[in-house]
């Protein structure tokens, strides 16, 4: 087939386009920043010009863009896109009927949240791993003595607006959020914030801002749209996140040597190693493989699937340590090819054994390995789009 695909920057575009020529498609690749997601006049005009002059057979990108989605509507041109982020926006809604989309989410409840709400070619699909990459990976003493520790995290802090959401509210309605926060914190498996937000808490709320003269846009233009029930549960689950991050990092950090990797270094791990950041490519795979655990704390927004993060360290031939995915249980047998925590006094516990445990710990990444190269490589996902969308 004869493929364009629109690049944003992602980390899965090379590896995307790696397997595709080697399946025997011809790729056009077109990176760019959208500038507006919703319009940019010189991004238009030429991607118009490669599917009126290019005979394409169909559209590809990794997340959905709306704007890309446009277009090819316009055009009856497929547009398939992979998301491996996570909740995508639900400001894109009326973008989201096209017909012409196909639209893969790594997140099972969140596929059937869309289905549900009747939106079109809207399917369940797991991520890959790209294992022929990451198997010619070359690692210097210096790396070696560099990225080495017993325990490292690799990711965000997702500090939350929540707090200044808040500031205004009854204290009731703080009282009550605070609670959903404290109790999600301690249940793993099952995400519950969106159960307890009704449309009479978002009603309040933009009261509250309204009567002290503030206002909150959408960024689509700039009239008043106030809060929305889908905003606040997503600051619920960063500011769940945020907590969940820096306690185990602090609590595992006092007995053990942990780094971790971000953009930022919070003041509340300050006793913990900061590294600054690690790219994708030619860092990130290394300190998977030379860490002795790897911490996967997934953004409490993902419901149910399996993160790109928990992959990639599989993926490396390291050893993943992760919060309960309802996903992973249906790949991998827990103990034997993936250890879950439960709790943050689970994690602890589990920290020490693999640490203590070589054996154990070097059997659990083979057989991850052996389930990756199965179950999420490249060609098959590949397979499952082309088929799904009837190409």
């Amino acid at each position: 087939m004869n493929i364009l695909l629109y690049d944003m920057g992602s980390y899965t575009q090379k590896d995307l386009i790696y397997y595709l020529k080697e399946s025997g498609h011809h790729c056009k690749n077109i990176p760019y920043k959208i500038r507006n997601a919703y319009e940019d006049d010189f991004f238009e005009y030429r991607f118009k010009q490669y599917i009126t002059t290019g005979s394409f057979d169909c559209v590809i990108s990794t997340n959905f863009h709306p704007l890309v989605a446009k277009i090819c509507y316009h055009h009856q041109m497929k547009y398939l896109s992979w998301c491996y982020d996570s909740p995508i926006s639900r400001d894109y809604m009326e973008y989201y009927q096209y017909p012409t989309n196909y639209i893969f989410l790594f997140d099972r409840l969140e596929a059937q949240y869309f289905q549900a709400q009747g939106i079109p070619h809207v399917y369940h699909m797991p991520l890959a791993v790209n294992l022929k990459r990451l198997a010619s990976l070359s690692i210097s003493p210096s790396e070696r003595e560099s990225y080495s520790s017993d325990i490292s995290f690799i990711g965000q802090f997702y500090h939350s607006p929540l707090k200044n959401l808040l500031y205004l509210q009854k204290d009731y309605d703080k009282g009550y959020i605070q609670a959903i926060v404290d109790a999600q914190l301690k249940i793993y498996g099952y995400n519950f914030v969106e159960d307890f937000i009704d449309p009479d808490l978002i009603e309040q709320m933009n009261a509250a801002f309204s009567s002290a003269g503030l206002e909150i846009y959408d960024g689509k233009d700039s009239h008043f749209h106030g809060l929305t029930r889908a905003g606040l549960i997503h600051s619920i689950n960063k500011e769940i996140t945020y907590i969940e991050r820096i306690v185990l990092l602090g609590l595992l950090n006092k007995q053990y040597i942990v780094k971790y990797y971000s953009t930022e270094s919070p003041e509340l791990l300050k006793d913990v190693a900061y590294c600054g950041t690690a790219h994708y490519f030619s860092e990130m795979p290394k300190i998977f493989q030379l860490s002795k655990i790897n911490l996967n704390i997934t953004l409490k927004s993902i419901q149910s699937g399996i993160p790109l993060r928990a992959l990639d360290i599989m993926g490396s031939g390291g050893f993943l340590l992760s919060n309960y995915q309802p996903e992973l249980t249906e790949y991998f047998v827990p103990d034997q090819d993936i250890v879950f925590y439960e709790s943050i006094p689970d994690a602890l516990m589990k920290a020490d054994y693999y640490l203590t445990h070589e054996d154990a710990r070097q059997s659990v990444i083979r057989h991850a390995l052996d389930v990756l190269n199965t179950s999420f490589n490249y060609p098959l996902r590949i397979t499952q789009m082309f088929q799904t969308a009837g190409l």
